[in-house]
């Protein structure tokens, strides 16, 4: 389950929310997006809207790191890398789209990085959207174990 762990069918899920200081800075990652969103709109490519939070996010104070690679592990051994859109304050994955449609490919995405990097929240924003907050998803990772 992408906001929890399953223990078993007569468990219910767990689920860990982040402390006052992550949900803080994620209201302010999505006041960042959502200004991005206001002035450009829907329809540009993701690039565009990554460059554009970036300043935005540059101009609030919020440290960030574009293009963040991720070591992945398998058994202790590094099996390869991925490069996430953004981290921001080294606690938080920032996976950008500009799509019609999100594809369950995304927020697997999205559970890699924060399993890989043991963030506890990411944010999928979809800027293709006409209202950006259909386009915000917000997962709480849970690390097993």
């Amino acid at each position: 389950m992408a906001d929890g762990l399953r223990q078993n069918a007569e468990t219910p899920i767990r689920r860990e929310e982040p402390d006052e200081h992550l949900d803080r800075l994620t209201h302010q990652i999505i006041g960042a997006a959502i200004a991005v969103h206001r002035t450009l709109h829907a329809g540009l490519p993701e690039s565009v809207y990554e460059q554009a939070l970036a300043i935005e996010l540059t101009e609030r104070r919020i440290p960030y790191e574009r293009q963040a690679k991720v070591n992945v592990f398998y058994r202790e051994r590094l099996v390869g890398q991925g490069q996430m859109d953004l981290r921001i304050d080294r606690r938080r994955v920032v996976e950008l789209k500009a799509v019609e449609q999100l594809h369950p490919k995304h927020p697997a995405q999205l559970r890699a990085y924060l399993a890989a990097t043991s963030c506890r929240l990411g944010l999928l924003i979809n800027f293709h959207e006409a209202l950006l907050k259909d386009g915000l998803h917000r997962l709480v990772h849970t690390p097993q174990g």
